[in-house]
């Protein structure tokens, strides 16, 4: 675990860890819940907690694998992706998946519930890393099949997975890429 000694030298060196390189050990429970309690701070108009959030650790992943497993046969999903989502999942001490539950009957917009999730889900991820553990927040096939959601999660029709984020140790120097110029991204609102 590397620990990150200020908030401007994390959020200036920030990269996510790419889950081909997380590795046992995990966490221990007593820091899982110590750095889910920080994360769930995030902005909530209405404080209506429009998520939940479901751990597969050692415990229960071979059941969360055999129901992927046959969901991704169903949908006959590319063999390869396939192979890659089974070793991931195999390999990382933990999963933490986040259900994103927008309310129907209220006056708040689904859009603000549906980002107050994306914040989550970020603020998940950045509480790992500034913890010193590895992490990446991963979507695709099984966060977009619904019916998966509704085996494994018991998610309503209104509810979905809004990712996986995948915890771990590891040993990667992370290696900075590419990021958006300041220059191209900013402008100043001009009223003519």
């Amino acid at each position: 675990m590397n620990q990150i000694k200020t908030a401007s030298e994390f959020f200036s060196s920030r990269r996510s860890v790419s889950v081909k390189n997380l590795k046992y050990p995990g966490p221990s429970e007593k820091q899982i819940m110590e750095i889910l309690k920080n994360a769930l701070r995030v902005p909530d108009h209405g404080k209506l907690e429009p998520w939940r959030i479901v751990l597969i650790t050692e415990d229960n992943k071979k059941s969360f694998i055999s129901m992927m497993e046959k969901r991704g046969k169903d949908l006959n999903i590319d063999s390869l992706k396939f192979e890659k989502s089974i070793v991931n999942l195999s390999k990382t001490p933990l999963i933490v998946t986040v259900i994103c539950s927008p309310f129907n009957d209220t006056k708040i917009p689904e859009i603000e519930q549906i980002l107050s999730c994306g914040a989550l889900c970020f603020n998940i991820l950045n509480n790992f890393l500034a913890n010193g553990w590895g992490a990446n927040w991963l979507t695709g096939w099984m966060a977009n099949d619904k019916e998966l959601g509704e085996i494994a999660f018991n998610n309503s029709k209104n509810e979905f997975v809004a990712g996986y984020i995948y915890v771990g140790s590891f040993d990667e120097n992370n290696i900075e890429r590419p990021r958006p110029k300041l220059e191209k991204t900013i402008s100043y609102f001009k009223k003519d």
